[in-house]
C-alpha cells in the first residue's frame, strides 16, 4: 500500500546543467582502459559504521555489474579519511597525485568533503555520496545525498503540519551538520524553536545535562544526531525516560538501519524524516534491497543506497564518454531505490522525502514529502 502525500507545495525539478571540466576520460577507443575510482570513507572514527555500509555498496555495485563502469572495467579504490578533514584532503591528495584517479567519490562527515573538494579544485570531479554540508558545490562537484539545509527543511514542514507549531526543541552535536540541519528546520517549521541545545561533537558520555536543558513547556523534540552519537542518544532518550515525557521527530540518520542494528527495541515507535526506506514499493528498491540482503543478511541503509546511486551517476556518466565532469552533469534523472530523482543547476538532488515510522524492526513509509 502506498504512503499518502502531503498537502505540501511541490517545487519544479530543475533540468541539471552541464558541468566545468576535470577528470577526461579516454574517448570510446580506450574503452578497455580501467577507469580509477577513488573512494574516500570513515574505515575507522565515529563514522565508521557508515563507512562499512559505503564500502560494501559501491562493491556490490561493482560486483553487480561485472566489474564494470561505463562498458570499461573499473578499480576501486579505498582510503580511510579516519574522520578528520586532514587525512581526507591527505588522501585525496595522494589518490589524485599517486594513484591518478579518474573520480573521487564517498565522503561521509561534511568537514572531510569540503577539505576533499578544496584537494580536488577542478582537478577532478568529486561525486559526493554523503555529506550534507550546505558549502559543498563546484561546477565539478556532483551530490547524489542531499544538502544538510534540505534534510532539515522536510521535517520542519512535516512538524509544522503534523504537530502544529506548539513549542518545538532542537537538539544537535555542534558541528556543520548538526547546526545547517537545524537551521533547515526552523526555516520549514516556519516558527522559532523554543530552544536550540548543541552538544560537543564526539565528545559527550552523558547526555542527561543536555536532555535537562528541555523547557518543562516543550511539545516536540527534533534531534539531528548520526553514527555513534546517534546510538548514544537513541539510548539515552529511552533509558531517561524522555520517550515518555515529549514527541520526538528524529532526522533521518538518529534511526538509520546502521543505527537500528546497535539500538534495536530502543528506537521502537520512533518517527524520522529522510530520502530513504527499505521499506519502499518500487522495482528498483525491489532489487537493490534483494541484493543487498543476500551480501549482508540485513536490511540496507540510507548510506549504502546513497553510495549505491553514487556508483549509478559515474557509471552512467562514463557510459557517455568525453570529459567526466561534463558528462556527470549531462545524466540527468536517474531511478533508483530512493525513487526517481535528478540534479538540479547546482548538482544538488532535487527527491522525495518519506516519514519513516520504526515498527517491528522495520522503517516503515507512513507519509511522502514531495520536493
Amino acid at each position: 500500500m502506498r504512503a499518502p502525500v502531503l498537502g505540501l507545495p511541490v517545487v519544479g525539478l530543475v533540468v541539471l546543467m552541464a558541468a566545468g571540466c576535470g577528470g577526461t576520460v579516454p574517448p570510446r577507443d580506450g574503452d578497455e582502459l580501467p577507469v580509477k575510482i577513488g573512494a574516500i570513507i570513515s574505515q575507522t572514527g565515529v563514522y565508521a559504521m557508515l563507512g562499512d555500509d559505503m564500502e560494501s555498496a559501491m562493491r556490490l555495485y561493482l560486483d553487480d555489474h561485472g566489474g564494470r563502469l561505463g562498458g570499461r572495467p573499473a578499480e576501486l579504490l579505498v582510503a580511510d579519511d579516519g574522520g578528520t578533514a586532514e587525512q581526507g584532503r591527505k588522501e585525496a591528495r595522494r589518490l589524485i597525485d599517486a594513484e591518478s584517479v579518474d573520480v573521487l567519490t564517498g565522503l561521509i562527515a561534511s568537514p572531510v568533503a569540503v577539505a576533499v573538494v578544496e584537494e580536488a579544485a577542478g582537478r577532478t570531479p568529486v561525486v559526493v555520496a554523503n555529506a550534507g554540508s550546505d558549502d559543498l558545490d563546484g561546477s565539478n562537484v556532483f551530490r547524489v545525498s542531499y544538502t544538510n539545509h534540505d534534510h532539515g527543511h522536510a521535517a520542519g514542514r512535516y512538524a509544522a503540519e503534523h504537530y502544529g507549531r506548539r513549542g518545538v526543541v532542537l537538539m544537535a552535536p555542534d558541528y556543520s551538520a548538526g547546526v545547517e540541519t537545524l537551521d533547515g528546520f526552523t526555516e520549514g517549521y516556519g516558527a522559532e524553536p523554543l530552544k536550540r541545545i548543541l552538544t560537543p561533537h564526539d565528545r559527550v558520555a552523558d547526555l542527561r545535562p543536555y536532555f535537562e536543558q528541555i523547557p518543562p513547556e516543550a511539545k516536540l523534540l527534533y534531534a539531528f544526531y548520526a553514527g555513534g552519537e546517534a546510538i548514544a542518544f537513541t539510548r539515552a532518550f529511552k533509558e531517561l525516560g524522555y520517550d515518555t515525557r515529549i514527541d520526538l521527530l528524529a532526522c533521518m540518520n538518529l534511526t538509520d538501519e546502521d543505527v537500528l542494528r546497535a539500538v534495536g527495541p530502543d528506537a521502537e515507535g520512533i518517527t524520522s524524516v529522510g530520502m530513504y526506506s527499505p521499506a519502499l514499493e518500487n522495482i528498483d528498491n525491489t532489487a537493490f534491497a534483494a541484493k543487498w540482503r543476500e551480501r549482508t543478511g540485513r536490511n540496507p541503509s540510507a548510506v549504502a543506497v546513497q553510495s549505491w546511486d553514487a556508483m549509478r551517476l559515474i557509471d552512467a556518466a562514463l557510459s557517455r564518454g568525453g570529459d567526466l565532469g561534463r558528462a556527470l552533469g549531462e545524466v540527468g534523472e536517474l531511478d533508483g531505490p530512493r525513487g526517481r530523482f535528478r540534479l538540479d543547476a547546482t548538482h544538488n538532488p532535487v527527491q522525495n522525502w518519506y516519514v519513516r515510522r520504526y515498527q517491528n524492526g522495520v522503517n516503515r513509509v507512513i507519509a511522502t514529502i514531495p520536493p
